[in-house]
């Protein structure tokens, strides 16, 4: 999911709020004004009405037709008119309403009372043309209330998120290394100053952390290292007293290859747990030489005899790290070996080194831990995660991609491609 701006989601909000206030003041204001409007009206009519039937006879008949004001009063038993004003012609007796006469509009009601029939009608032209002229001045209010919210939800919302933007990058340019400088806390709001504090505290951590892992890397250099050397030095002194028997070089064999394994592992292990600039001499590196040197040693710690097979399609050289390069193919190839019984083919093309073997395959964890999907974990994890493990750690540093271009039943296919 793309995370979405908090500048953008604060301009919404504001606007949002500014334009749902608009729209309700606009409605009242025009509710206020048509209810006023008719208040008006209706307490002007009532008076006209009163006047009317204050000072009408219940003998004549009241016909009154002048452009503002038009009144017929019929007494009870009087025929009406022969020819009403226009305004009246057609409406029924009980009738109220607005009616429209040209470009004036009159406000018309017909009503029987106690002493005949009243019709009156009033112009309320000039209230129709207020009304409109204040219609235009509310959308021209309305259109200015919405430009200054659009303004208003602009300024606003940059003027919120300019100190969270501030603080991101501040993070953001905090250097990674042994000494990572510390944040300002120079900011008025309270939980920006937390957040800054929080996270000089968290450097702080995380500084003392590195420290003690660097202390524990040195002390496993040296804790490490030297019961390997000695178990490499007790075991030559044992090959030459020459007094083992047959079974027991066998033997002592086996030992020194573990021993040796052991060597290398903890070497490449604490080469990539050393988070420092790669100090290894880089060299043009021939991968064909350096894919057979591995064979032959393989074939002589491992007896893996005739199992592995060199195909050199076309030469293949890089500047690389060539000890590291060494240590990655003979994980690789160290891992089919122990993990398979049939033959294993090495095949050097003109940029890419390829392993095949013909074992049971990978299954889904292995996969995840080589392509870097999944992170080794020892509690749930074999040897054999670790191993790939550490072949995923060595392609990173050197910058090369690892990629599995087969596991099934007819074994695995692994691609080692220069970038």
């Amino acid at each position: 999911m793309k995370p979405k701006s908090i500048s953008r989601r604060v301009y919404r909000t504001i606007l949002t709020v500014s334009l749902i206030s608009m729209i309700a003041m606009v409605m009242t204001v025009l509710l206020v004004n048509e209810d006023l409007e008719h208040t008006m009206l209706d307490v002007e009519f009532a008076q006209e009405r009163d006047f009317i039937l204050m000072n009408a006879t219940a003998e004549d008949v009241l016909v009154w037709d002048t452009p503002n004001l038009a009144i017929v009063f019929v007494p009870t038993g009087k025929p009406r008119p022969a020819v009403l004003p226009q305004v009246f012609r057609g409406l029924p007796d009980h009738h109220s309403a607005e009616v429209t006469l040209g470009d004036q509009t009159y406000l018309v009601a017909t009503d029987t009372v106690e002493t005949g029939l009243l019709y009156v009608a009033k112009n309320i032209t000039h209230f129709e043309d207020r009304e409109a002229l204040f219609q235009i001045a509310l959308l021209v209010m309305t259109l200015v209330i919405v430009a200054l919210s659009l303004l208003l939800a602009v300024l606003s919302s940059r003027r919120i998120v300019r100190p969270l933007k501030l603080l991101s990058e501040r993070i953001s340019g905090t250097p990674v290394g042994p000494s990572m400088p510390r944040m300002e806390t120079d900011y008025t709001d309270a939980e920006l100053h937390s957040i800054a504090m929080t996270f000089n505290r968290f450097l702080d951590e995380l500084e003392a952390y590195v420290r003690r892992e660097q202390s524990l890397l040195s002390l496993a250099s040296h804790e490490l290292r030297t019961p390997i050397a000695v178990m490499s030095g007790a075991l030559d002194i044992l090959e030459q007293r020459d007094q083992l028997t047959p079974n027991d070089r066998a033997t002592l064999q086996r030992v020194r290859r573990a021993c040796d394994e052991m060597r290398d592992n903890v070497n490449i292990l604490l080469k990539l747990a050393r988070r420092e600039p790669d100090t290894q001499a880089q060299e043009m590196l021939d991968m064909q030489v350096a894919a057979r040197q591995v064979i032959d040693d393989l074939k002589i710690s491992h007896t893996a005899g005739e199992r592995i097979t060199l195909n050199v399609q076309s030469p293949f050289t890089a500047q690389t790290d060539p000890v590291m390069v060494r240590l990655l193919l003979r994980n690789l190839i160290q891992n089919a070996l122990q993990h398979t019984q049939g033959p294993i083919r090495v095949t050097v093309t003109q940029d890419m080194i390829r392993i095949e073997d013909q074992g049971s395959g990978l299954d889904s964890e292995q996969q995840a831990i080589l392509q870097g999907q999944k992170k080794f974990t020892p509690d749930n994890t074999s040897l054999h995660g670790l191993g790939l493990y550490i072949v995923t750690l060595m392609a990173e540093r050197l910058g090369w991609q690892l990629n599995i271009t087969q596991t099934d039943s007819n074994g695995t296919s692994i691609q080692l491609r220069r970038p």
